[in-house]
């Protein structure tokens, strides 16, 4: 065998990954479709769910263990919050800032465990002609696999929706603890319209520019944490493919310290836009470009 015919017979052996953005229906239940995402979601929540049901069942004064684990991780948590919004503010953001740090933690590094995006059934429709449906595929059919399990975040429905939430309670902590006007303010404000002069314009319509920001931050956060995801996964997919030894040590480690990177990077730009939200606007200028300055370093990974 000729060494051309050797690697042509070894590229036939298996195919590159079908590779789809769109979550993939696996089945439908009363019917309501159920995604692999979706699937990825649940498996998420009930991991979290266990991790800090044995993380705080025993309460041991002296904690050892899983218990020790847990709460060193939320006390290094809540140190950050605290550092950043204070005491009082720090509590009451504690909670939606901890909870997506912890589920988009653990749905990111379901992506590393063996099966994830490589075990599911087949789709007809991808199979080539004459090709039958088999427990192991290869060849040509290789890649007819709809995966079971796909990450939650490599669904951008789930990243958006994630969005929106953060952006929406930041505008309700703003409502909650500057007043309706006192909030409003910082978006259309009319008091400096009302100055008649070029600075006032300057003002108002930089509050203008304060409502395309919000939207912007919408988008920035869903696709900066959708796009970093599902490029690891499709990075991974492929060196397995061409290179498994070094997938295996490469760029695991890598999807590892991806996975808390983007975590700590979607939680950190929720927080800063919670406390933005709660700064009035006479402050909002004074500290708002500090923690700006902050949110664009976080943006830039």
């Amino acid at each position: 065998m000729t060494p051309a015919i050797f690697l042509e017979d070894c590229v036939n052996l298996w195919r590159l990954p079908h590779i789809q953005l769109a979550p993939e229906v696996i089945f439908t239940f009363l019917g309501f479709q159920v995604t692999n995402t979706l699937l990825c979601t649940w498996i998420s929540i009930i991991a979290l769910i266990l991790a800090f049901y044995y993380g705080s069942r025993r309460k041991d004064m002296i904690p050892r263990g899983w218990q020790n684990f847990m709460e060193w991780i939320v006390e290094i948590l809540r140190g950050l919050v605290e550092s950043v919004s204070g005491k009082e503010n720090g509590r009451k953001f504690f909670p939606l800032v901890a909870s997506f740090f912890f589920f988009i933690l653990v749905s990111n590094l379901l992506d590393i465990i063996p099966g994830v995006d490589s075990i599911g059934g087949i789709e007809p429709g991808l199979l080539p002609k004459g090709a039958q449906p088999a427990i192991v595929l290869w060849g040509d059919a290789s890649n007819a696999i709809v995966p079971w399990i796909r990450p939650a975040t490599t669904d951008l429905n789930l990243t958006i929706a994630m969005a929106l939430i953060s952006i929406i309670t930041a505008q309700a902590f703003g409502f909650y603890k500057l007043g309706f006007t006192g909030h409003m303010g910082k978006y259309i404000n009319l008091r400096a319209l009302s100055k008649f002069s070029m600075q006032g314009f300057i003002e108002f319509f930089v509050g203008l520019l304060e409502i395309i920001s919000e939207i912007s931050r919408i988008i920035s956060l869903a696709f900066r944490l959708f796009g970093n995801i599902i490029a690891g996964s499709i990075v991974l997919a492929i060196f397995a493919f061409l290179l498994p030894a070094v997938a295996n040590i490469i760029f695991i480690p890598f999807e590892l310290f991806v996975a808390g990177v983007q975590a700590f990077v979607f939680s950190l730009l929720t927080l800063i836009y919670l406390q933005l939200a709660v700064t009035g606007h006479d402050e909002h200028h004074e500290e708002g470009h500090g923690h700006e300055e902050v949110a664009g370093q976080a943006a830039a990974h």
